[in-house]
């Protein structure tokens, strides 16, 4: 293993661990931390709609990321995959956002 890997291997870990409770609903709506928009923050129930898919794609996009890796192939010693990682963690990150952006569009559109 890279440094590299292990870099992001630890910036994943961080993200999985703060997306595992918005997955299963612990998280009130607040300015600091989940999916903010003018309506998860004015109407709880839409709060924890848009927050509990976006941290389960966000630990489906984690687990791809280490997963992705141990493939035939992608996880040799000699193996110089940096460029894959760093793709690889990029998705893992926008991914969640993406879905998260067509909730709140689809949720927007539900509510007018």
């Amino acid at each position: 293993m890279n440094d590299i890997f292990l870099s992001l291997s630890v910036g994943m870990r961080v993200l999985m661990a703060v997306a595992t409770p918005l997955a299963r609903q612990r998280i009130k709506p607040n300015r600091f931390y989940g999916v903010r928009t003018a309506l998860t923050l004015r109407d709880d129930a839409a709060w924890y709609r848009a927050n509990r898919p976006f941290g389960k794609v966000m630990l489906a996009c984690g687990a791809g990321f280490f997963l992705f890796p141990a493939l035939p192939g992608h996880w040799r010693e000699n193996a110089d995959n940096a460029t894959t990682r760093i793709v690889l963690f990029l998705l893992a990150v926008s991914v969640p956002v993406i879905c998260a952006l067509i909730n709140a569009s689809r949720e927007k559109r539900g509510s007018s």
